[in-house]
């Protein structure tokens, strides 16, 4: 059963405020306990600086740890998107800590001199440590860091800063000489270190305990695969809403990499004990989505994302906008609707490249004939053959106006597409006039 909308701005409400009473916990902490000190106000505020960027740091491996009741009012692509944002403030905080110290009276020997205790090395080891990431974070498009690598040097830096950072903070912060400041660190490294190891040791060992099994792998277009999963025998399949998404590790042939990635579940909730994902061979691991075989095990996590038209069930007029692959979840919808007989229209303008490149295209076309919440699909190809009579070139408003007359606040937008074509796409609804609470949007990338 999906909460009400007005249940689930309340957990957000909640959770939004329990986030900001533990990340600001330190400052007001002393604000209550009010320790004397004999600092300046900018050496204050240095000290203050370092003190919210640990309590933030601490949250990070929370926040990331893709745990449900938080991912749920959310989603997590926006969980995401909040994560790495509180990565540069916190950034920025930790970063700023020792200038605030130096204007506020400090000693430059003790940020540069070479001859200081052991502690405040562990934080100039961290500060490096961290001034490194976010160079590396800023410019890794730049240079072509593939992501598996960044995100090994990143857990490793998150690994290796958090307790350089404690450690340092609990030797040389006077503020931390208090029992109660003491007990407050102690918890916030407590909670981040558990959160991390649950993430990262103790549930992917529970899942792997019971795998889904690959029972068949079937070829949807150019470069793109179905892969079927089913349950451990005697293990409930999870329930999920049509448009969310999974993370899957596939072990595979010895030869074959062994990688987590999140995609899509196409199939619809109401076939019952299988999950279906549809990839698209677009890198070094995804190329060799084709090799996978029946009988290949998979570990599974999920669901995730709030990508649904059934979470909005006041609208009934419904543009779906697909660009190649990002079809996925709008199919997985369009089969729920059809084995539910939604009472929904949707008009469908879906994008690729060519023909050849239109994933689903016999089942859309049945669909349409069937009526199908009352379907109406319009395929628009970039690099059509002369022989083609559908739409060419890009989605538009003037293609948009052609099938369902006029952009207006009574219909509802899903889009999933890639960056560039819903860099396009939702600017020229919010021109027309749609309001964001009717754009729903998926991006692939977290």
């Amino acid at each position: 059963m999906n909460p009400s909308p007005t249940k689930t701005r309340r957990a957000a409400a909640a959770l939004m405020f329990l986030y900001g009473v533990i990340v600001l916990s330190p400052l007001i902490l002393l604000a209550i306990l009010r320790p004397l000190t004999d600092h300046s106000f900018v050496y204050t505020i240095g000290k203050n600086l370092a003190l919210l960027g640990f309590a933030m740091f601490a949250m990070q491996f929370v926040v990331s740890a893709r745990f449900k009741w938080i991912e749920r009012p959310f989603g997590l692509n926006l969980l995401f998107s909040f994560h790495k944002t509180m990565a540069i403030v916190a950034s920025l905080l930790v970063l700023s800590h020792p200038l605030f110290l130096l204007l506020g009276g400090g000693e430059l020997s003790l940020v540069l001199g070479p001859d200081v205790i052991w502690h405040i090395w562990l934080g100039r080891i961290a500060m490096v440590g961290l001034l490194f990431h976010v160079l590396l974070a800023s410019f890794r498009l730049i240079i072509r860091l593939n992501y598996e690598t960044w995100r090994f040097i990143h857990n490793v830096v998150a690994l290796v800063f958090l307790p350089l950072a404690f450690l340092h903070s609990w030797k040389a912060g006077g503020d931390l000489e208090l029992p109660a400041m003491r007990v407050l660190w102690v918890t916030l490294f407590a909670t981040a270190t558990a959160a991390y190891f649950w993430h990262r040791v103790a549930r992917p060992m529970t899942l792997r305990r019971a795998p889904y099994t690959v029972t068949d792998v079937r070829k949807e277009a150019d470069g793109v695969w179905t892969v079927a999963l089913a349950p451990t025998a005697g293990v409930v399949r999870f329930d999920f809403l049509p448009g969310q998404f999974h993370f899957l590790t596939f072990r595979r042939a010895a030869h074959l990499p062994v990688e987590e990635h999140h995609w899509t579940i196409s199939s619809s909730p109401t076939e019952a004990g299988v999950l279906r994902s549809t990839i698209k061979e677009s890198g070094d691991f995804t190329a060799t989505i084709g090799e996978t075989k029946p009988g290949d095990t998979a570990v599974v996590y999920g669901p995730f994302g709030r990508f649904s038209y059934v979470l909005h069930s006041e609208e009934k007029d419904l543009v779906f906008i697909a660009g190649g692959i990002g079809i996925t979840p709008l199919m997985g919808m369009l089969r729920h609707m059809r084995d539910t007989r939604a009472e929904r229209t949707v008009t469908l303008f879906y994008g690729n490249t060519s023909e050849q490149d239109i994933a689903f295209h016999n089942e859309l076309a049945e669909m349409e004939r069937a009526g199908v919440a009352s379907l109406k699909v319009v395929h628009i190809l970039s690099k059509a053959a002369d022989s083609w009579r559908g739409e060419r070139g890009r989605l538009d408003k003037d293609i948009v106006a052609k099938f369902c007359g006029p952009l207006c606040a009574d219909r509802a937008f899903y889009i999933c597409a890639p960056p560039d074509v819903m860099d396009h796409t939702i600017p020229i609804l919010r021109r027309g006039g749609v309001p964001p609470g009717r754009i729903h949007f998926e991006r692939f990338s977290l």
